[in-house]
């Protein structure tokens, strides 16, 4: 590897704080997801070949699939649905009317397009990081993210005439 692990954990902690963040919804889960998540990374630190933002993002995703599924009976999804979002968006708009669309429209799409929807604007990944994190090809990705948002301009659009 080109670089040494605490460069490469200050380049990516911000990122992956944000994804597991935006995944869990509150702070202390966060803390505790992000610090075993760059445990893993650094006992396998220098087994990695491709891409290391990929890489520390499958282990982030796979971490926090790992907290639910442990979780699963302690929190309802409902609860995880209304702190996941809220945070992120509420800088991003005055209007409580406009983010409770916003999260409706998010909340309405598949749990794949939600996926590359965190990947790519909350986790800053580029199209090529989350194709090899999610297994699609690049292509593939790119199409996705350009019709997500448009489903999404659409889904908020109506959420707001009506």
């Amino acid at each position: 590897m080109p670089e040494s692990f605490i460069e490469f954990y200050e380049k990516n902690f911000d990122d992956v704080y944000q994804y597991v963040y935006f995944k869990v919804g509150n702070k202390w889960d966060a803390d505790d997801i992000v610090s075993e998540i760059f445990q893993k990374a650094f006992e396998k630190y220098n087994t990695v070949k491709s891409n290391p933002k990929a890489w520390i993002f499958s282990i982030a995703r796979n971490t926090v699939t790992d907290y639910y599924r442990t979780r699963k009976n302690l929190v309802s999804e409902e609860l995880i649905m209304e702190y996941s979002y809220t945070d992120v968006f509420e800088d991003k708009f005055e209007k409580e009317v406009e983010l409770n669309c916003l999260k409706k429209s998010i909340y309405a799409l598949p749990k794949e397009e939600i996926e590359i929807i965190n990947l790519k604007y909350f986790a800053g990944m580029t199209h090529k990081e989350i194709s090899q994190t999610i297994e699609k090809t690049e292509e593939a990705v790119k199409m996705k993210a350009y019709r997500i948002i448009q489903k999404l301009k659409n889904l908020v659009a109506k959420c707001l005439e009506g």
